[in-house]
């Protein structure tokens, strides 16, 4: 009775084996090899903004800027101020209070166009300036790229999380990147090449069209 139930299990056993898929040869027609994906890179476009020497040193000199316009809009203020004192020193309703409380108008109204213009003069500067760098950073990506063959770069942020900051914690979180081999980060590749243009400007010009694509390896870890 055993050897009848073992021979019966083993028949089932070889029905299910004989009627079963061939997914390697029905997945694959004739034995082909699967197509391999894109080649990929990451690229962590804050890092290099903080430490792209000339867009540092082209935000400096605009805060220096910003400090100078801050310093004289106090001294106008100062000045107005002690024009409105002045206003004690006659009678109200006086052609000479008239004067002069139309003179401090007249300044205090100047002051608030200059200083929205300046203001306004800075925002767009300094959107010019990162949007500038940031077709630099894209320009130098696009050239490593095709030299290295690869099909897409994605940003992510590799910056360090502190703990003690809620804002971060919930950013981290958040992140599209959750893991990556370190090999596809190219950030510090991009970003050597930015600053030696920035040093050397006539680097930028001989890089010129990119040149046929190439595999080779690429990705620096950082």
């Amino acid at each position: 009775m055993k050897k009848s139930l073992c021979w019966a299990a083993l028949a089932v056993l070889l029905s299910l084996s004989a009627n079963s898929p061939q997914v390697v040869a029905q997945g694959q027609p004739g034995g082909a090899q699967p197509v391999a994906g894109p080649r990929l890179a990451l690229i962590d476009v804050t890092h290099i903004f903080k430490n792209h020497i000339r867009f540092k040193g082209m935000i400096g000199d605009m805060k220096d800027d910003v400090k100078k316009a801050e310093n004289w809009v106090k001294g106008e203020r100062i000045a107005i101020g002690k024009l409105a004192e002045r206003l004690q020193e006659f009678n109200q309703g006086t052609p000479d209070y008239k004067a002069l409380e139309e003179e401090v108008a007249r300044r205090q109204a100047d002051l608030s166009v200059k200083v929205q213009l300046q203001r306004n003069e800075f925002l767009q500067r300094e959107a010019k300036i990162y949007y500038n760098v940031y077709q630099e950073i894209w320009q130098a990506t696009d050239y490593f790229s095709r030299q290295h063959n690869i099909d897409m770069v994605l940003r992510f942020n590799g910056g360090q999380v502190d703990p003690a900051k809620p804002d971060e914690v919930l950013s981290d979180i958040n992140k599209q990147v959750v893991w990556h081999n370190r090999g596809l980060d190219i950030t510090d590749a991009i970003l050597t090449e930015l600053n030696r243009t920035a040093i050397n400007p006539g680097a930028a010009d001989r890089r010129g069209t990119a040149a046929p694509r190439q595999t080779v390896p690429f990705g620096n870890k950082r």
